[in-house]
């Protein structure tokens, strides 16, 4: 693992146990393991979904803001922690025909987000994110 790697992790990690962890919901959903690797990462040959590669990054990064009734809560962009629900507000940030000029990945990198930058290009997350649009934003 490269030093890089091991940086971008702790960082991820150190995000959610600041201001991430909303420990009054209980544990959290087991996900279903679709190919990424520890840390959110896909490999290179793996499919990317909403499901099992996406919602989790962004229940454990957007939503403690992106809910009703939180910071973000009147926002177009809601989390409610169903996937099929959560599946649909993404879908409306996402841009099939230009795939890196997604809004979601925009907001993600802090461009145009009043939460700052949750994972800058390049990161695991957001290169995750951006291989889930590419492949089409399969549920």
């Amino acid at each position: 693992m490269t030093s890089e790697r091991r940086v971008g992790i702790a960082f991820v990690l150190l995000a959610a146990l600041v201001g991430c962890a909303d420990f009054s919901r209980g544990p959290a959903a087991v996900a279903v393991d679709g190919g990424a690797g520890e840390g959110g990462a896909v490999g290179p040959d793996a499919a990317v979904s909403f499901a099992a590669d996406v919602h989790g990054i962004l229940i454990g990064s957007c939503q403690r803001c992106h809910a009703s009734g939180g910071e973000a809560g009147d926002t177009t962009f809601l989390l409610t922690g169903d996937a099929a629900a959560d599946l649909a507000a993404a879908t409306l940030f996402v841009d099939l025909n230009a795939p890196a000029s997604s809004r979601l990945l925009a907001k993600m990198a802090g461009r145009g987000h009043g939460g700052g930058t949750l994972f800058a290009a390049g990161t695991p997350e957001y290169e995750t994110v951006l291989m889930w649009i590419q492949e089409g934003a399969r549920p």
